[in-house]
């Protein structure tokens, strides 16, 4: 389950960088699915508690880092030919789309090493897919 915390290409290239989540009450999880690209290996519906991502702290191997992780909300755009410009998405469900910020590699303080940020990096989806395995269910195909 760790697996499922780690950016995609696209999350990495998104701005901020964040891996993409969605609000329970504002997108069921067929909707979400339906966002995500049709070759997403990304089956599981993980619940977490927005606070509960923000509490937690990551260890380095070093130290403890508290305030790594926020929650946010990101608007999905979608290219609009007509308009020759990219639109807010307002297909059902894409205004519960979020994002998880933090899990980046440029994310963490400077003063660790490579090894380091790796640790911490890993020790933050561990946390995460220890808090979603209280709660989850499996997409059907």
């Amino acid at each position: 389950m760790e697996l499922d915390f780690i950016l995609s290409t696209e999350d990495k290239k998104s701005v901020p960088p964040h891996l993409s989540v969605w609000v329970d009450y504002l997108t069921t999880p067929e909707q979400a699915y339906q966002f995500l690209p049709t070759d997403s290996p990304r089956k599981l519906v993980l619940y977490l508690k927005v606070n509960e991502i923000r509490q937690i702290q990551a260890n380095s191997g070093q130290c403890v880092y508290p305030n790594l992780l926020n929650v946010i909300w990101v608007y999905i755009y979608i290219y609009c030919k007509v308009k020759d410009k990219s639109v807010k998405d307002l297909r059902p469900g894409a205004e519960g789309h979020a994002g998880i910020t933090g899990l980046e590699e440029d994310s963490v303080t400077n003063e660790l090493t490579k090894s380091q940020k790796k640790l911490l990096r890993k020790d933050l989806r561990s946390k995460l897919a220890e808090l979603a395995s209280k709660n989850y269910s499996q997409i059907k195909d």
